[in-house]
């Protein structure tokens, strides 16, 4: 496989280079000032290249000979015993072992359940994660040195699956919370989300949107939904078909995208705990 180096995302109002963007991506001429359709259109293309650069680049992964097991319910909660705060957010685990985040700028909270293993990028807990039994995974090392390189002000939370059974030919399940606090998008109807899924295939060769929509959680707050599915091959030759499930908050202060990146041979297994997230979300005053 080749990678093609130096392609840049624009992000915001500033340019965030990623490390190589992968086979897939499609590249365009730099724009100097987005509008408020292609600031979406980055902010979705920005987390299918995060997607991508965890498939393509990690290294084939050796399958142990063992029964996989899955994580145990201390792996989340030792992360931290205690919360941890800053001046942008809270980071804490429940009883249960599910983590509450609250956003302090973004003005939102929400609640991961505890078979994923949840971290802010510039924070105590992801020097931690680094140091589990589970990190010692070459796939769950790619994931992390792709995260480590994104822009923390930007992608505000992480979630990743590190069950050893759901890590299909190196790709490690994953969720990402990015807040653009500049871009407002209007869910008053469905016109702006079918203009953006529809942008879709242009970011990734081979894309399908199965779904573009508007739903209200639990607490009734709308939120948009583009769900994809992609052909994909891994560095290891491997073709796998890469789920995508994007959902959009229209907050106060900016738009709120929190995406699930996953395999079709998994989809079923942790689609629900992330429909549960999104369920949990809260816009605070």
């Amino acid at each position: 496989m080749k990678d093609h180096c130096g392609v840049k995302v624009f992000l915001i109002l500033w340019i965030t280079s990623l490390a190589c963007v992968v086979p897939g991506m499609t590249t365009s001429a730099p724009l100097s000032t987005p509008t408020p359709d292609t600031r979406l259109e980055i902010m979705v293309a920005e987390t299918v290249s995060v997607a991508l650069q965890m498939t393509e680049q990690v290294k084939p992964v050796q399958t142990s000979s063992q029964t996989p097991t899955s994580i145990p319910t201390a792996t989340q909660t030792a992360i931290l015993a205690t919360p941890t705060q800053s001046a942008e957010s809270v980071w804490d685990t429940n009883a249960d072992g599910d983590t509450a985040f609250t956003d302090l700028l973004g003005k939102y909270s929400l609640v991961v359940p505890r078979q994923w293993v949840t971290f802010r990028r510039n924070a105590p807990e992801f020097d931690i994660i680094s140091t589990l039994p589970e990190a010692e995974n070459p796939a769950i090392q790619r994931s992390l040195e792709t995260i480590r390189s994104l822009d923390p002000n930007i992608f505000r939370l992480f979630a990743l699956d590190m069950n050893e059974e759901h890590i299909e030919s190196g790709f490690v399940t994953n969720i990402n919370v990015l807040w653009d606090a500049q871009q407002e998008m209007s869910l008053a109807d469905g016109t702006q989300l079918e203009k953006l899924g529809a942008t879709l295939p242009d970011s990734m060769n081979g894309a399908k949107v199965l779904v573009t929509e508007i739903r209200p959680t639990k607490n009734n707050i709308p939120y948009g939904v583009i769900a994809s599915q992609t052909p994909v091959v891994t560095l290891d030759g491997a073709q796998i078909i890469l789920y995508q499930k994007q959902v959009f908050f229209d907050l106060p202060a900016g738009t709120l995208s929190i995406t699930l990146s996953t395999t079709d041979k998994w989809r079923e297994t942790v689609e629900p705990s992330f429909d549960a997230i999104v369920d949990s979300l809260l816009i605070l005053e």
